[in-house]
């Protein structure tokens, strides 16, 4: 009977240590959790002003302007995306360039776009996106 108790205590000490680790593990995941998924960089805001529709209907050239925490930076971009796919939270995927600026986009046919009146610095600039291609005219260079 003596040792049936020794072994209970035992387990109990054991159960209770276990408990005490196990607060400790969960405790270290959840602040892991929380720096892996909780601080995703910066916070970043876009704002729609210009959207152009493809002639054949099947794209369309968004302008928006881009600011993100924590300095609020500013950016003006440039993104393709097909007609019906809304404007995501993401930087442009044609043209990024700094501050606001008066970036024009213009179809030259269904599949080319020009993108006009910006000037350095550029952050991105991608001359095909999918199956458009990208032709860019810089300020200064578009009476050429």
């Amino acid at each position: 009977m003596r040792q049936s108790v020794f072994i209970a205590a035992g387990f109990f000490a054991l159960a209770r240590e276990l408990l005490r680790n196990c607060r400790y593990v969960y405790g270290l995941m959840l602040l892991g959790a929380l720096g892996i998924g909780g601080c995703k960089g910066p916070q970043c805001e876009n704002k729609a002003f210009f959207g152009l529709p493809s002639p054949d209907g099947t794209s369309i050239a968004f302008v928006f302007y881009r600011k993100c925490a924590p300095k609020m930076d500013i950016t003006t971009d440039v993104t393709v995306l097909d007609f019906h796919s809304p404007l995501r939270n993401d930087p442009g995927n044609v043209l990024a360039v700094a501050n606001e600026q008066p970036v024009r986009v213009s179809w030259l046919g269904p599949h080319k776009l020009a993108v006009a009146g910006f000037v350095e610095p550029v952050y991105r600039r991608n001359t095909r996106v999918g199956s458009i291609t990208v032709e860019f005219r810089p300020a200064g260079a578009e009476s050429n």
